[in-house]
């Protein structure tokens, strides 16, 4: 099967689309919704009245904060649509990662198995196809990297390619902000595959740089303030931490295909033909870039599968090597067996979640209060996320982490104002105090406080 991808063929891309989605039925048939994903649906439902940073107190990166707004407003919460349009993007971005090594000359003769290598991979778990900020982001960093290979092969003289390396990798941390790595990661990449000039470096920090300075010159202008995006978005995830990342044992189960077929696929490089110059730099440049991409896993906050699929393109790449070697129709057809049976299994396991990561993250925290807030608009104070399951965000202070400082500050005349206006404008039918600051709140906003009874502790119900 694979052989059938060898020929130079744009039109194999046709099949490889099909195969995308056919390989992703039992996920199809059977959404689960996790954290994260609860997540995205709650800014972006709350992304319909207000604005993100100013009104929305979270760390998720404008652009895609923009396109889970649409999403929830065509789709509402539906975790099939994050699927189906995260499989077109993936299709996309195996084409751009397929014709970007073709234009960079990296193997003897063009081929489509690249692209086929990549939709595989993105097939092992529902994590690596589903529409998330880290997905919406590597398109980007994918065609920025397109750009330094082509620097790399032809020396261009260009300033502009320079610049355009650096503002699509500074797109994609609008996109999700650890990608912000992509810019010393280049500069890496650069001092050592290329005689790039100094001053080139510096265009290439004034392209990833530019579009952080519009964007914060928007949000400066919406809220005439200028705190709100530096603060919430750049401070914000440059210094958060999580405990509740998946952990190593897991991020290796998640990735295990294409790891072993990595594996492999480095093991046969002394059983090719003997590559070229140029092509063992390129060899040399990937995998330096897989290494140098774990500093992405710094930045994260937590690191869950999504974030795991920023290293395919070089998983995908060394694979590439392995199955464009074998040459005989039997040990290619037993290649294929294997490599299609093992994603097709990887990915019915995670599906059906024979192997769980915090297979209780939903019920520790709201099971308590999932039939008092389900489907109502409420205001958690505290760390309470998962108790947006079922609810909607009514008021800015979503993220835990950004408010904390603010309601141990209510002393300020700034910030009572500042509570009262959003209670009265967002009017929550369901407060829940994890911090016992409603006894505060209380004694300084009665007028407000007086619109709300206790339903049970901790819980604070909107008078009809």
């Amino acid at each position: 099967m694979l052989s059938f991808f060898k020929i130079n063929d744009p039109f194999r891309l046709v099949p490889i689309l099909l195969i995308a989605y056919l390989l992703k039925l039992p996920a199809f048939l059977h959404p689960a919704i996790q954290q994260e994903i609860t997540h995205w649906f709650v800014i972006g439902e709350a992304m319909q009245s207000g604005t993100l940073y100013v009104d929305i107190w979270d760390g998720m990166g404008p652009f895609s904060a923009i396109i889970f707004q649409a999403i929830t407003w065509l789709f509402g919460r539906s975790v099939l649509s994050l699927y189906i349009i995260g499989t077109l993007l993936t299709f996309i971005q195996a084409a751009v990662f397929n014709n970007m090594l073709i234009r960079a000359k990296v193997f003897e003769s063009n081929t489509y198995l690249p692209a086929i290598v990549y939709v595989l991979f993105t097939s092992v778990h529902p994590g690596f196809f589903t529409l998330s900020p880290v997905l919406l982001g590597l398109t980007l960093v994918l065609l920025g990297l397109g750009n330094l290979l082509r620097h790399v092969e032809f020396r261009a003289k260009k300033d502009i390619q320079i610049i355009m390396i650096g503002l699509y990798f500074g797109v994609a941390a609008l996109f999700h902000f650890s990608y912000i790595v992509m810019l010393p990661v280049s500069v890496i990449l650069l001092l050592i595959f290329t005689n790039t000039l100094g001053r080139r470096y510096l265009l290439l920090f004034f392209g990833g740089i530019f579009p952080m300075i519009l964007t914060f010159f928007y949000y400066w202008l919406k809220s005439d303030h200028s705190g709100y995006f530096i603060h919430n978005f750049l401070f914000f995830n440059y210094w958060v931490t999580s405990n509740t990342s998946i952990g190593w044992v897991f991020g290796l189960m998640v990735l295990s295909v294409p790891i072993l077929f990595t594996i492999i696929g480095l093991l046969s490089f002394g059983r090719q033909m003997r590559l070229t110059n140029y092509q063992t730099r390129i060899v040399q440049l990937f995998l330096l870039f897989g290494v140098l991409m774990l500093s992405f896993l710094l930045l994260e906050a937590p690191i869950s599968f999504f974030s795991l699929v920023i290293f395919l393109p070089v998983f995908t790449f060394i694979t590439v090597h392995l199955t464009s070697i074998v040459k005989r129709s039997f040990y290619s057809t037993i290649l294929s067996v294997v490599l299609f049976g093992s994603v097709f299994f990887s990915l019915w396991v995670f599906t059906f979640q024979w192997i769980q990561v915090n297979p209780s993250e939903f019920s520790i925290a709201s099971g308590k209060y999932e039939k008092i807030v389900k489907g109502k608009p409420i205001m958690v104070i505290g760390a309470g996320k998962t108790l947006y399951k079922e609810a909607t965000l009514a008021g800015p202070f979503y993220n835990w982490d950004l408010s904390r400082e603010f309601f141990n500050s209510l002393d300020y005349y700034d910030n009572l104002v500042f509570l009262q206006n959003h209670i009265e404008e967002s009017k929550p039918d369901i407060i829940i105090d994890l911090e016992n600051k409603w006894l505060e709140i209380n004694e300084r906003l009665p007028m407000v406080a007086q619109h709300y009874f206790e339903y049970q502790p901790h819980v604070w119900k909107r008078k009809d």
